[in-house]
């Protein structure tokens, strides 16, 4: 179970059994879970008490009681490697015959995810060309590191990459370091804020310096999934120059995604970066808007 929604694997049917959390009138597990009570993760079974009260244990040992809503993970517990991933793939393409227009975009993501522990690998790209204007091409991809503390904590460590031609990038990388909370943890929602510090190594197209600096972050995520089908997210990450005075950039993504049968789903997402001090000659912001069809697994 995660964002309220409770799903279940039966060995019979062609798909599988998915319910809100919250609608639960009894529940009892025999095998063994990961989960999460607010803001403290258990490995045991758990089992209605009462109306809507729960205790979670393992053999002769009760960890806690709990109302039914406070409990916002519940994963079997599984010891096997390949187990634990979740991945999902998008594709969007347009062709038009109107100057020769060809648009291909890519967003994909792996996640692998332990009761300590998280580790998302993300890669998406853009490509656009067209009679007599200049190809359009970004790529920006993620390794990110999640290590799970008491009391909603976490430790992160973040290596994104950027490249996008309106700014004039060759590379960007950033190298990150830092703690995070999450704020809001439930079956409606979560709002996480962290902050850290960061390494920006930079290459561009053009003539301009090469910038290896170091800078501040502070960044938030919100992410709204009790809304049927319809899940919201909203990523923000503002950067403040420490080696290099007076810059600031900021970069932003929000997805609006809807499930469809099968697994797969339609979104629509929004990136915009910011920099008030790009390259020579180079746009101080890029965004994009797109939109495509994906498989979830």
């Amino acid at each position: 179970m995660e964002k309220g929604v409770l799903e279940i694997d039966a060995p019979y049917g062609d798909e599988n059994f998915k319910v809100k959390w919250l609608r639960i009138k009894e529940i009892y597990t025999e095998s063994k879970f990961v989960i999460s009570v607010k803001d403290e993760i258990y490995q045991g079974r758990i089992a209605s008490i009462s109306d809507k009260r729960i205790k979670v244990f393992d053999s002769d040992s009760i960890y806690t009681t709990c109302s039914l809503d406070e409990i916002v993970f519940l994963n079997q517990f599984k010891e096997g490697f390949a187990n634990r991933f979740s991945a999902a793939i998008e594709v969007g393409f347009n062709l038009t015959k109107a100057q020769n227009l060809r648009q291909f975009s890519l967003r994909s993501s792996i996640n692998y995810r332990t009761d300590k522990w998280t580790a998302d690998v993300a890669y998406n790209i853009i490509r656009s060309s067209q009679d007599d204007v200049e190809p359009v091409r970004r790529t920006d991809g993620l390794l990110n590191y999640r290590r799970i503390l008491p009391k909603n904590w976490y430790l992160i460590g973040t290596i994104a990459t950027l490249s996008n031609t309106e700014q004039l990038i060759d590379l960007r990388a950033n190298s990150q370091l830092g703690i995070g909370k999450f704020i809001v943890s439930s079956n409606k929602a979560y709002w996480g804020i962290k902050t850290g510090f960061n390494n920006n190594l930079e290459r561009f197209t053009n003539e301009t310096t090469n910038r290896n600096t170091w800078e501040g972050f502070l960044g938030s995520e919100v992410n709204l999934y009790d809304t049927g089908d319809l899940e919201l997210a909203l990523v923000f990450m503002g950067y403040l120059g420490l080696t290099e005075r007076g810059r600031y950039r900021t970069d932003i993504n929000f997805d609006t995604k809807y499930e469809l049968p099968l697994d797969l789903f339609i979104r629509l997402g929004v990136s915009l970066n910011y920099d008030n001090r790009p390259a020579e000659n180079a746009s101080e912001t890029d965004y994009i808007i797109r939109t495509g069809i994906g498989w979830e697994w």
